[in-house]
């Protein structure tokens, strides 16, 4: 009876060691955690023609400190707003005894297309945790990779009118697109793929697009008349092959206000009126 007595509270004792080092384990796992940098959610913006605005962006700490601490603030080159049209700050301070610091992003509405975005993250610094978006574990279960967060700015053109979208796929020859967009009093509106003083066809290819690729724009239009009209400089259309065509479409939402593609000659024009 006294060796299963000893037996019994020898068992009991490795249990509770298991116990408590399983729980040292958790909670040192846990605080691994707990000791994070990240960004404030994406951030949609909607911007008029040529306007720059500021916009107030958040970086957030899961403690305090007794001292400022600052962070580089970095562009990812996935951006694809054009760097001349937004200015980022080299870094952003959160101060002592705050869990909070600010930095103002300028972003200005210039060729947006039908939309650009600029992903702007903290630089990884040694010994900081950022917020977890995901991270591997050593043998300890205590997270040893940790990717920074980013913020994501979705910018697109504002417009109290009509937002009209253009879509040109090419065939195999983009060199030889281009387009005019008229009014009513035969002003052009916009073009593309034409000369400064639009007289001559540069096409699509002097201007990076690749053989079958898409190029895509919108315009704000107020209601009225306009006339759509594509060129083609070889006076075949958007025509390679029958197997290769390009197409076009000018589109308000899901309706569709001009459209062609493949042999169409040297030009094909579309008048539509909007509401």
């Amino acid at each position: 009876m006294k060796n299963l007595k000893i037996k019994y509270r020898f068992l009991s004792f490795l249990l509770l060691s298991v116990f408590f080092v399983s729980c040292e384990k958790d909670v040192t796992s846990e605080n691994s955690l707990k000791n994070y940098i990240g960004m404030e959610p994406s951030k949609s913006l909607s911007i008029y023609p040529d306007e720059t605005v500021s916009v107030e962006s958040k970086v957030y700490a899961s403690n305090t400190s007794d001292v400022d601490r600052t962070f580089n603030l970095v562009v990812d080159p996935a951006s694809t707003h054009n760097s001349s049209y937004y200015s980022v700050p080299a870094t952003v301070t959160i101060p002592a005894g705050e869990k909070v610091g600010t930095f103002q992003v300028s972003i200005t509405g210039t060729d947006l297309g039908s939309g650009k975005n600029l992903i702007v993250g903290l630089e990884q610094i040694e010994g900081v945790d950022y917020a977890i978006t995901s991270f591997t574990t050593d043998a300890n279960g205590l997270a040893s990779v940790v990717t920074s967060n980013k913020i994501k700015y979705t910018i697109e053109e504002r417009c109290d009118f009509n937002k009209v979208v253009l879509s040109i796929t090419f065939d195999n020859y983009p060199e030889e697109t281009a387009w005019e967009l008229y009014d009513a009093d035969n002003n052009v509106v916009a073009s593309g793929g034409l000369s400064e003083d639009g007289t001559t066809i540069t096409g699509y290819a002097a201007l990076g697009y690749a053989d079958k690729s898409t190029f895509t724009t919108n315009f704000c239009l107020q209601s009225g008349t306009y006339t759509f009209v594509i060129y083609d400089d070889y006076g075949d259309g958007m025509y390679t092959s029958a197997s290769v065509q390009g197409t076009y479409s000018l589109k308000l939402g899901s309706t569709v206000l001009a459209s062609g593609g493949g042999n169409f000659g040297s030009f094909q024009d579309t008048t539509f009126t909007l509401p």
